[in-house]
């Protein structure tokens, strides 16, 4: 199977649901449909995975339970995300690009960290490896993108939220 160069995940509101284009190595274009059902389940996966993980730089002695702590990490991998063109179905015959509908979603550790696989039925669509960033990063968008379409759900943690101080409260009062 050819990797993943790059995909741009998004809310359609007509379809009220998200779209996962992805760019792969040669160059085609695949389009993954995810449900609303199916991303609460993932996201609580993701979520206890990131929470059951330390962190590069920070020690493994104990585990990172502070929200604080939480926070501070989801935004600096935020942070290092760098903006670029979003991927979309081109013109050519490579880039038309392929639209499925993803029936369901398998966690798979891999090499330096996390394989989510995208499946039609029995089939794995496309695999996309995230690092622990990268999948800090993935969450803080899909995050994002649940805001935009009015999502909402219990499931996020208070750490992938904006952090709101004493004094931005007052202005918002």
């Amino acid at each position: 199977m050819t990797g993943i160069r790059r995909f741009t995940t998004d809310y359609v509101p007509v379809e009220d649901r998200m779209r996962l284009s992805l760019e792969r190595d040669d160059g085609a274009v695949r389009i993954l449909w995810l449900t609303r059902p199916l991303l609460n389940k993932l996201v609580v996966q993701l979520v206890r995975r990131i929470d059951a993980a330390a962190p590069s730089g920070v020690s493994t002695d104990r585990p990172l339970k502070s929200g604080a702590q939480q926070r501070f990490t989801q935004q600096a991998a935020e942070a290092s995300l760098r903006p670029q063109e979003p991927v979309r179905v081109g013109t050519t015959a490579r880039q038309a690009g392929v639209a499925m509908l993803v029936t369901s979603i398998g966690l798979r550790d891999g090499q330096g960290g996390l394989c989510v696989e995208f499946k039609g039925g029995k089939h794995v669509l496309e695999a996309v490896p995230f690092t622990g960033d990268a999948l800090r990063q993935w969450l803080g968008v899909l995050h994002k993108c649940y805001c935009q379409a009015g999502w909402g759900g219990d499931f996020w943690p208070g750490w992938i939220t904006p952090d709101h101080s004493p004094a931005d409260m007052a202005r918002m009062n």
